[in-house]
């Protein structure tokens, strides 16, 4: 069969593999963190943009080194489980790191919610908002029960579309740009290392294609091919279309309205149409996000299931019924869209997955010699996490620690459970 292909078997081909990963990619953040994160830097060249994609390349080469050496199912829980085994460690991160992609659905299901708004105006009410993000969840859940085979191709559609809709947004617009008075100044380094930070959170959905590692013909070969070829696509994307961004939007209608960048741009572009297309983009990217997401949570969660045994407690609640898993998955969804604004989830995402790739990047040099990989790139995906974990941890303690106190619950309250059920015998 050849990789392209998805099989009569259901086998995922390395193109709806790279749509999957791109899906993990292009949710909310470009259209909604855009504004805030340039605000943030003071910068007219989207430096955030490249330098989180050059840190988050690191931690590709990690994950791409363990998907070639293991058959590596769960998205990044099997690199954890592949790197420290099934002990205390990776039943923590893996517990925690399901909480992360929960937390990534979620910022994904608001920024749909924020993007109603922008198309209808007041028209709907916040209660109405949330119920419509939840809505939404609900609803993709139920395509997650078809199989790998249809949230890749349902992927690959999606994102097909809105990866070409912003080329041509982009291209149009550079057209149109006054290359004579272009600037490429940028800001403090204390404040564009935060703005990194918040960007984050807009490539660590590189990895979900390993999630359905089970579904592939030669997973060891697709997933890291579709996740080198799907980040290069990605950072090409997002420096560019920030780029033109930036430099056709006026500061004042950034600072007015920061959730909404590109309609703005589109807005100078191409008047209403223009606005409206964005709209319509930027809800197909946030649900084929969602798609992905909520697919590698329940992976994750499968996971920690089965191959965890101090974990059986939650085997005998939950069983290994997918359905029950991808209800239980969408629940804590809904109460994450219900409870918290799109601003503080997407820092809360990106702060846990900072955290979650140093950690599986120190755990693969304990293991380098089983995977070949170089060690001094992989410290290197160690130490730029951790620093850009640490400069928006301190900013969100002092500018709103709702995030980070109730990433430290998540953080506690994973750690105690693990704790309690270490050495249980059931």
């Amino acid at each position: 069969m050849s990789n392209n292909q998805v099989s009569k078997s259901g086998n995922v081909g390395l193109y709806s593999a790279i749509a999957m990963s791109m899906s993990g990619m292009m949710g909310s953040g470009l259209f909604t963190i855009l504004g805030f994160a340039n605000f943030t830097a003071k910068s007219h060249f989207p430096y955030p943009f490249l330098l989180a994609g050059i840190a988050v390349l690191f931690t590709v080469y990690s994950c791409a080194k363990l998907s070639a050496t293991f058959s590596a199912g769960g998205g990044p829980a099997g690199y954890i489980v592949s790197t420290y085994g099934n002990g205390f460690i990776s039943g923590w991160m893996n517990t925690f790191l399901y909480l992360g992609f929960l937390v990534s659905t979620a910022l994904y299901a608001s920024g749909f919610t924020e993007f109603i708004v922008v198309l209808t105006g007041n028209f709907f009410t916040s209660l109405e908002l949330k119920l419509i993000g939840s809505a939404l969840v609900l609803i993709l859940a139920l395509v997650n029960l078809l199989g790998a085979s249809i949230v890749g191709f349902a992927g690959l559609i999606a994102i097909g579309i809105v990866f070409f809709s912003l080329i041509g947004l982009s291209s149009y617009g550079f057209s149109q740009l006054p290359l004579a008075s272009l600037s490429f100044s940028g800001g403090p380094i204390k404040d564009m290392a935060i703005a990194t930070g918040m960007l984050y959170i807009n490539y660590q959905g590189f990895a979900v294609v390993s999630s359905a590692a089970s579904s592939m013909a030669e997973p060891k070969k697709i997933i890291p091919k579709s996740m080198y070829i799907a980040v290069s696509l990605i950072i090409s994307l997002y420096v560019l279309v920030s780029f033109v961004i930036i430099q056709i939007t006026p500061l004042d209608l950034i600072q007015a309205d920061p959730s909404n960048v590109i309609g703005s741009a589109a807005n100078i572009l191409m008047g209403r149409a223009g606005f409206i297309a964005v709209g319509v983009v930027a809800l197909l990217a946030c649900a084929a996000a969602v798609n992905a997401t909520i697919f590698t949570a329940t992976r994750v969660l499968g996971v920690v299931v089965s191959e965890h045994s101090n974990m059986q407690w939650l085997s005998q609640t939950l069983g290994h019924s997918q359905t029950k898993q991808l209800l239980i998955s969408s629940l804590i969804v809904i109460a994450l869209v219900l409870g918290f604004p799109l601003e503080i989830v997407g820092k809360m995402a990106s702060m846990a997955f900072l955290l979650l790739f140093s950690v599986i990047s120190y755990g693969h040099i304990l293991i380098r010699h089983q995977t070949g990989a170089n060690a001094y790139l992989l410290w290197c995906g160690v130490v730029i996490n951790l620093i850009l974990f640490i400069s928006l941890l301190i900013n969100e303690i002092k500018s709103s620690p709702a995030g980070v106190i109730v990433l430290g619950i998540a953080l506690l309250g994973t750690l105690l459970m693990q704790l309690k059920y270490q050495f249980t015998k059931v």
